[in-house]
C-alpha cells in the first residue's frame, strides 16, 4: 500500500505523490507516524516565494514515535509527540509533515501533555514560534512568567502594540503572548465578528480591517490616548496590510515593524519559526540564494515562550478554533492552496492522516 504525500516539484507543480516505504531516521532524528499535520500558508508560499522546492509539503505535526536512531533518544517508540520540521532550500522530503510517515529532528519535537489535544498540538509550533520570535526577540518583551504566585502580569510593557490580522493563527498566538507579558494597550485588527473573542483573549481595542477608514480610526484612538505605536506586527502579510499597518505607526527611528512574510519595504523585518537553524532561501527578484544565520539565543528564548504556551494550554493559552480536514489527498492539497490564498483566515486547519 502506498502512502499519499503532498508534494511540490522543481517546476513548482503541486501534486499528490505516493511514497512506498517509511524513511529511516539519522542520528538525532525520530521516525513518526503522522496522526495530524498542521496547515499553514507557508506550506505553499515557501515554495512559490522562497524557492524551497522540490520537497514534500508541511511543517507542523502530531503523531506517534515509531523508531529512534539511538538508545540515548529522549523519546521512545509509542510516545505521542508534536513539533515541526526544518525549512530551507535543500530540505529533505522526509521532513514533510503532509505524509503518513515523517522524520523530525529530536530538538524540534516535544511530548504532548494530557492538557493538549492531539489535533491542537499539530496546529501550534509554526504559528506560536513565529509569534514568540516577534514578541520576545524582535520586540524584546518580557517572557511570560512561570511563577504561579506572581498573579496577573499587568502593565509590564507600557508601549502599545498593534497586531494586524489578529484572528489568524499567528495573530491569535501574538495576542495571548502579549497579554501574558503584560503589554498594555493591545490594539488589533480583524473582521468585526471576531472582536468579542479577541477582547476575551486580551485585546484592548479592536478595529475592522475591512473599514475604508481603519487607519484613521486607529490614529484617532492613539491621539485620544496620547500614545504612538512603536511595535507593530503584520500577522497576515496580504492585500497591502503591511503598508496600512505602517501608516498607523510612529515615524520614529526606533519603531519596529514586523511582517510574517517578506516585504520589499526595508523598514520591515521577518520572524522565523525556527531561528535556531541556518535557513537558505531565494527571495523574489534576487540574483542568488541567501542564508539567514541561526540565532541560538533567540531560539532558546522563543522556545521558552512556546513551552509556556504548551504547559498552560487550555488555561492561559489556546487556539480557540482548530478545524480538522478529513478526506482525500487531492482535497487536502486544495485546502492548502485555499489557505495560502487567504480563503480560511480564522483559527487553524489540520489534516487528519492517513489521507485517502
Amino acid at each position: 500500500m502506498t502512502n499519499p504525500a503532498l508534494y511540490v516539484d522543481s517546476n513548482l507543480t503541486f501534486s499528490v505523490l505516493h511514497t512506498q516505504q517509511p524513511p529511516s531516521p539519522d542520528t538525532g532524528e525520530i521516525l513518526i507516524e503522522t496522526h495530524f499535520s498542521g496547515a499553514n500558508p507557508a506550506d505553499i508560499k515557501h515554495a512559490t516565494i522562497l524557492a524551497i522546492y522540490p520537497t514534500i509539503l508541511g511543517y507542523d505535526f502530531c503523531g506517534k514515535v515509531v523508531q529512534t536512531a539511538s538508545d540515548n533518544s529522549p523519546f521512545q517508540p509509542g510516545d505521542v509527540v508534536a513539533g515541526f520540521t526544518p525549512t530551507g532550500i535543500g530540505r529533505k522530503s522526509e521532513y514533510g509533515a503532509h505524509q503518513r510517515y515523517l522524520i523530525c529532528p529530536e530538538d524540534l519535537a516535544f511530548k504532548v501533555p494530557s492538557n493538549l489535544p492531539e489535533h491542537h498540538a499539530a496546529s501550534l509550533s509554526v504559528v506560536v514560534m513565529t509569534a514568540a520570535d516577534t514578541l520576545y526577540n524582535f520586540f524584546g518583551f518580557p517572557l511570560p512568567s512561570r511563577d504561579e504566585n506572581e498573579g496577573k502580569r499587568e502593565g509590564r510593557v507600557t508601549s502599545p502594540l498593534l497586531i494586524w490580522g489578529a484572528s489568524s493563527g499567528v495573530g491569535l498566538a501574538a495576542v495571548q503572548f502579549a497579554r501574558a507579558s503584560g503589554v498594555d494597550p493591545i490594539y488589533v485588527t480583524a473582521s468585526s465578528e471576531r472582536h468579542p473573542l479577541l477582547r476575551e483573549l486580551g485585546a484592548t481595542q479592536c478595529f475592522d480591517y475591512k473599514s475604508p477608514t481603519v487607519v484613521e480610526e486607529i490614529k484617532m484612538a492613539l491621539r485620544e490616548s496620547q500614545l504612538e505605536i512603536k511595535h507593530a506586527f503584520d500577522a497576515i502579510g496580504s492585500n497591502g496590510s503591511a503598508k496600512l499597518m505602517a501608516d498607523c505607526t510612529s515615524p520614529s527611528n526606533d519603531t519596529i515593524l514586523i511582517s510574517s512574510v517578506f516585504q520589499d519595504d526595508p523598514r520591515f523585518k521577518m520572524p522565523f519559526a525556527a531561528p535556531g537553524q541556518d535557513v537558505t532561501i531565494k527571495l523574489p527578484g534576487a540574483p542568488g540564494t541567501i542564508t539567514i544565520p541561526a540565532r541560538p539565543k533567540d531560539n532558546q528564548r522563543a522556545r521558552e515562550a512556546f513551552l509556556w504556551a504548551v504547559e498552560n494550554y487550555g488555561v492561559e493559552f489556546e487556539m480557540p478554533v482548530v478545524k480538522v480536514f478529513e478526506g482525500s489527498a487531492e482535497g487536502a492539497l486544495k485546502e492548502l492552496k485555499s489557505l495560502a490564498g487567504f480563503g480560511s483566515g480564522f483559527g487553524k486547519v489540520v489534516l487528519k492522516h492517513p489521507l485517502q
